[in-house]
């Protein structure tokens, strides 16, 4: 067994490195890791190869790829909700249905990109919306006024039905429902105007397609939002966390301190002259608070400055892109970008946001040998002949242009509504000073903004296209919608109503987080003393506690969004 057994000596160092090179030089044979197949890719294209990418949903170069793909999330998951769940009971080997209805939802959202790009949603946002906003806080404040009074049949009639009555809408009934039927008909009118016939025809996608996005929006989306607790949420999320004035002390300090000896406490005497030392560090502190409010005032200058010329070059390239807008009914879609160009995207602004510059007359025919004949003294043959030529028609005057876009009229008129509370207020009486002077400086910014109208009609659209519309923006409401509808890729379930007192919890900390965000330069405006300025915040925030009133206003701000972007579907009351 011993003498069979065969001892192995130790390798050599030689033999060892030449391994170890041929281990180094060898090609590696593993193959690279897959890459993870998205949701979006097995369901929505489930012929594409792995490797490939998604292709682009929207046509516009400026679109943001991520913008792209929140978008095909958010139609796999509603599609893997909605209708992959009986589809795949029916059959579980037809992997086309899926796709083709993406192929209906890609056209629909490539048809409301180009309406959106070549709709003005600066009327909208800056205007209509504002003014809504205020009709709707007065007519809820006088709806509440006529509670347990003889307007409201007897005391008998709840907010609720004196708020319908003010603002009846065929869509929304007195308990502030949301009839389904109104919705289906508006999605209806809108495929109808996106697809085109070969594909609005076949009923069964059609139907499909608008029983998705009713079940979306009337399932989910309505019923949520028009929940005064759920406002009440969005407000606070918006306001971040909550500032904590008290110093967070360490739990040991108490023994610590008791473990101490007492000791005097320290005194500083003031010094009786003014030493050389204190002197440079008064001059330097100086020196520091001057050079710090010099660059800041730079900064805010070069800010400006570069606004203003911004603003300047984009009204500019509009107004001559204005008079081509017929000649070439392509570019209504939009400025035309690369793919490079996405990150520094400056937005056109669509519509009639500048007035054109009036067209300049026409000039006169040039002499031909027949009128040059006419320049000559006329003889004793053609003068006859000249008095009975008709005197040629005067050239039609140019039209004036349209007037300019007032952007600040409404907003000022909705801030003072909201800082003027009711006159059954508690507030309303204390605050009386305070009013008069929010009122005084509401009327001086409305001068204000009346004598810079012309500039404010292109800065606030500049800055609306550039914050509020701007590709990441987008993608990011896109991305909380998502979340918000399916939070675990699933729709949420019903949302569960918060108790009295945690509702009245939620309202006392929007209270007392709005009170801290105010600036102190304006907080005499809100009321001269904190219970003021805590009951008109409180006023401000009475129009969103009624869900069927704010039913009201969802439905009306749909039909805004609706008419803004296509108005066809609008009934006049000639028609």
């Amino acid at each position: 067994m011993a003498s069979s057994a065969r001892r192995v000596g130790p390798r050599s160092v030689k033999s060892f490195a030449s391994s170890t090179a041929d281990r180094s030089t060898a090609p590696s044979t593993r193959p690279p890791p897959a890459r993870p197949v998205s949701l979006a890719k097995r369901i929505l294209f489930p012929s594409l190869p792995a490797d490939a990418d998604l292709p682009p949903l929207l046509i516009s170069p400026a679109a943001a790829p991520e913008l792209n793909a929140e978008l095909y999330d958010f139609i796999a998951l509603a599609l893997r909700a909605y209708v992959n769940v009986w589809w795949s009971k029916i059959t579980r080997y037809d992997k086309e249905f899926l796709p083709e209805v993406t192929r209906i939802l890609t056209v629909v959202i490539r048809t409301l990109e180009a309406r959106l790009l070549a709709t003005d949603l600066s009327p909208l946002v800056l205007r209509d919306l504002p003014t809504l906003l205020n009709q709707h806080w007065t007519d809820y404040r006088n709806a509440h006024s006529k509670l347990h009074t003889s307007y409201a049949v007897g005391g008998a009639a709840s907010l609720a039905q004196l708020f319908h009555q003010m603002q009846p809408h065929m869509a929304v009934s007195a308990d502030g429902v949301v009839d389904p039927v109104y919705v289906r008909q508006a999605v209806d009118h809108i495929l109808k105007t996106c697809l085109p016939p070969e594909d609005y025809e076949p009923e069964t996608e059609r139907y499909i397609v608008r029983e998705i996005i009713l079940k979306v929006l009337v399932g989910s989306v309505l019923p949520r939002v028009t929940q005064p607790w759920f406002i009440h949420k969005i407000i606070l999320d918006q306001l971040g966390p909550e500032n904590s004035g008290k110093a967070i002390e360490h739990p040991n300090s108490i023994e610590d301190d008791t473990s101490l000896p007492d000791r005097p406490p320290l005194q500083r005497r003031g010094s009786q002259h003014l030493s050389f030392q204190s002197f440079v560090i008064f001059f330097l502190s100086a020196v520091q608070s001057v050079s710090g409010a010099c660059l800041a005032l730079l900064h805010a200058y070069k800010q400006a400055r570069d606004t203003i010329k911004k603003v300047n070059q984009n009204a500019a390239s509009h107004a001559s892109d204005e008079p081509r807008h017929d000649a070439i009914p392509s570019e209504v879609h939009g400025p035309i970008h690369s793919r490079g160009d996405a990150s520094s995207y400056t937005p056109a602004f669509p519509g009639t946001l500048n007035v054109p510059p009036p067209a300049p007359p026409p000039l006169p025919p040039s002499p031909s040998s027949e009128s040059a004949s006419l320049l000559k003294p006329p003889s004793h043959t053609s003068s006859t002949s000249q008095t009975r030529e008709p005197t040629p028609a005067p050239a039609p005057a140019t039209p004036p242009p349209p007037p300019l876009p007032n952007y600040t009229h409404p907003p000022l008129t909705f801030v003072l509504t909201l800082l003027t509370p009711p006159p059954s207020s508690p507030s309303a009486v204390q605050s009386h000073a305070s009013l008069t002077t929010a009122r005084a400086l509401t009327h001086l910014l409305t001068l204000a903004g009346s004598l810079s109208a012309p500039f404010l009609a292109r800065l606030l659209p500049y800055l609306l296209y550039t914050h509020l519309f701007s590709p990441a923006a987008l993608a990011n409401i896109v991305r909380s919608a998502r979340r918000a509808l399916f939070p675990e890729g699933w729709p949420a379930p019903p949302p569960v109503d918060p108790t009295p007192e945690e509702q009245a919890e939620m309202r006392a900390a929007i209270r007392r987080r709005l009170a801290e965000r105010v600036p102190g330069a304006i907080a005499p405006l809100l009321g001269p003393t904190p219970a003021a300025r805590a009951a008109t915040i409180d006023a401000a925030l009475a129009p969103l506690d009624n869900a069927a009133c704010n039913a009201h206003l969802a439905v009306f701000i749909l039909d805004l969004v609706l008419l803004t972007v296509f108005p066809e579907i609008g009934v006049s009351e000639e028609s």
